[in-house]
Order: structure tokens, then C-alpha cells, then sequence
């Protein structure tokens, strides 16, 4: 058994956005013990799980627990990532209508199709960009269009606002090799949400990627990037399986399914964390959200298939297992005994073990004896 720290605890608690009673009066007690304030917030902002955190606090007034330095720099953390997401996704009703308006087939995906479709708020999630599958045969039309909105590719500098443009040409080489292209970026200006001498430069240059201009506005990047695929090699009908218009924030648009955002939050979790050593705790609060708010529609046979067909069963063991043992994440009985790896085989190529050390960046051995 290991045991969590108090500061490990309330960062797991609070990478969630569904709680219960029992998991309110854990945080509460957390809260009120005087944990490490200096290292939950270096966690959670690298995790990009501060709105969630001064959600939660304000949800069970808790904020005079808080040491004043902390309530503003969860609050000033917070008002510039909302203000973010909200261009964000002023944006991408504009892409979205774009798209539907040359009847160019889509569906939003990862960040922005979770937060709009599990999450109370969608603000209480932060992201660094927006994702949107299209089809291999559109990319050329898509690239053109995209232009034609005032995006291009290329590289936004912080320390300065300036975007450099490099265009970047599609091929056939590219559609096969790639999964997606090369993100594209258009900056907005908007009223500054906070005092320019309260917004670091480290928050700039890392989540909260802006610049401070002289006249009082921030100066927002918005990065899109343009899928071909899931993962290079998967197979289009399985990309595109179960997609389907929903209502996102009062406009009707395509959503990937609750049953592929599930499994592919959970692999890509699982494989940017032990391949890319890119924590996101972020994404297992997603997972349990996912599976609290769709758990009537997802498709566990569907995921079963497609976990097997691709071969990231481990994946989906280890932070469903989580999950489950956790955060009590519904899922039907039976069905992490299915994705469980065999003892009796050779070990699967992507079986890296247990995430969570990982997740937490953890180092630890576990005491074994002899038989």
C-alpha cells in the first residue's frame, strides 16, 4: 500500500470536476491541514489544473483556508485562462462554421469536445489549443480556407507578440506519415483580464502563452491543429466511428464519441506520460468525468475492439484500474479483467506498468520478497 501525501491528495482530488460528499470533506480536510501551498501549485499549474483547484475551493468556501497569495495566484491564473478559452472558443464556432458552410466533413476533438460536453463549465478546463479531425482527401481545402481566416502557420514568440509566418506545404508523403498538420495560429487581441505586472512572464511563455502590449490588451495566440487520423496506420472508419452532432455552447456541431474520447484520452494519457514524460494529470480527471457523464453511452464492446485492433490494452488497464480504485469512475463489472495484462505471456511492447507514480512523478520501488 502506498501512502499519498496530503499534497499528492488534493491534487488528485482537485484534477476532477465531479465530486462527491465523501471526496468534499477529504478536501476540506486537506485544505484546512496547511499543506504545501508552494508545491500543490507548481503541480497544478504543470498539470494545468488551477481552474479546477479554485473551483473547487470557491464550490465549498474554502477560500479563507488559503493563505492570501495563494487565493491570487489561483484567481489571476484562472481569469487569464478563462479569458483564453473563451477566444478559444469564439474561434472555433468561426472555424466550425467555415467548415460547414464548403460542406467539408469534421468533428471537434480532445480538449474542446470534453470541456464543452462533460464539464459543468467549460472555462473550468484549460486549453493550449484546439483539435479537429478532418478527412486526408480535405486537407488541401482545409489549408486554404483556414488562410483565407487569417490563420497561417508558424511560430508565436511571447517575449515580443510577433507571430512568424512558415508556410507549410501538405503532401501525400505528409498525409501518410503524419496524423496531423502542421498547427496553425491566429492572434486576437483582447482587454487584458488582469493587471499586466500581475501576469509573470513564465505564465506567458509556458500554459498561458500571450503578450502584454503597451495600450493595456493581451495579444492571445489561438493554435489549431488539423487531424488526418487518430494515430498514423489507423484505419479511417475507425476514426471516424460513432462522430455525431451534439450541441456544443448553443451551435450544432460534430463531436467525437463518448466511446473514442474515452479510450483515446485514456491511451493518450497514458503514452505522452512514459514516451514524452508529459504529466497530465489534466487527462485523468477527463477520463473520470468522461465515464461520469456518458457512462449510458459509451460502447464497451466498441472500446474493447478497438483497444485489442490497436493494441493499447495496457493503456486503458492501468488508468481505468486507476481510475476505478481511485475515484469509484463507473465501468461495467468485468471489463477491466478483459484489458488486464497476461502473467503467462510475453509482456505487451507499450507495457510501461502502473501510471500513477508516473503521473506524480514519483520515484518508487516497491518492497517484494521471496517465495
Amino acid at each position: 500500500m502506498v501512502q499519498l501525501s496530503p499534497e499528492e491528495s488534493l491534487l488528485l482530488l482537485s484534477c476532477r470536476v465531479l465530486l462527491g460528499k465523501s471526496d468534499d470533506a477529504v478536501l476540506t480536510s486537506l485544505v484546512q491541514s496547511g499543506p504545501d501551498w508552494s508545491f500543490v501549485l507548481w503541480r497544478a499549474e504543470t498539470y494545468q489544473t488551477l481552474p479546477l483547484l479554485h473551483y473547487h475551493l470557491q464550490r465549498l468556501g474554502l477560500e479563507d483556508a488559503v493563505p492570501d497569495e495563494v487565493q491570487a495566484y489561483l484567481r489571476n491564473w484562472t481569469t487569464v485562462s478563462q479569458a483564453r478559452s473563451r477566444e478559444q472558443f469564439r474561434e472555433l464556432g468561426r472555424v466550425v462554421a467555415a467548415l460547414q458552410r464548403l460542406g467539408i466533413d469534421h468533428y471537434v476533438m480532445k480538449g474542446a469536445a470534453i470541456a464543452a460536453s462533460v464539464y459543468p463549465d467549460p472555462l473550468l478546463r484549460a486549453m493550449q489549443d484546439l483539435d479537429i479531425m478532418i478527412l486526408p482527401r480535405d486537407a488541401w481545402r482545409v489549408q486554404r480556407e483556414i488562410y483565407r481566416l487569417g490563420y497561417k502557420h508558424g511560430v508565436f514568440d511571447p517575449k515580443n507578440g510577433r507571430f512568424t509566418p512558415i508556410f507549410k506545404p501538405i503532401t501525400p508523403q505528409s498525409l501518410r506519415s503524419k496524423h496531423a498538420l502542421h498547427s496553425v495560429t491566429r492572434t486576437v487581441r483582447i482587454a487584458a483580464p488582469i493587471a499586466p505586472t500581475l501576469l509573470p512572464e513564465a505564465w506567458r511563455r509556458r500554459q498561458l502563452k500571450s503578450f502584454s502590449n503597451s495600450d493595456g490588451t493581451l495579444t492571445v495566440p489561438v493554435f489549431i491543429d488539423f487531424h488526418v487520423s487518430l494515430s498514423p496506420g489507423m484505419a479511417l472508419a475507425d476514426v471516424w466511428r460513432g462522430a455525431s452532432a451534439e450541441n456544443l455552447l448553443g451551435q450544432q456541431v460534430k463531436l467525437q464519441s463518448p466511446t473514442a474520447m474515452l479510450w483515446f484520452s485514456a491511451a493518450r494519457l497514458y503514452h505522452e506520460a512514459f514516451q514524452h514524460g508529459t504529466l497530465k494529470l489534466q487527462m485523468f480527471g477527463d477520463v473520470d468525468a468522461i465515464l461520469r457523464v456518458h457512462h449510458d453511452r459509451i460502447d464497451w464492446a466498441e472500446l474493447l475492439v478497438m483497444v485489442k485492433k490497436y493494441k493499447i490494452e495496457p493503456a486503458l488497464f492501468y488508468v481505468l484500474s486507476q481510475a476505478q480504485r481511485l475515484f469509484g469512475s463507473p465501468m461495467p463489472a468485468g471489463a477491466l479483467e478483459l484489458l488486464e495484462p497476461s502473467q503467462s505471456k510475453a509482456p505487451a511492447e507499450h507495457d510501461w506498468g502502473d501510471i500513477l507514480p508516473k503521473l506524480l512523478s514519483r520515484p518508487l520501488v516497491n518492497d517484494f520478497e521471496f517465495a
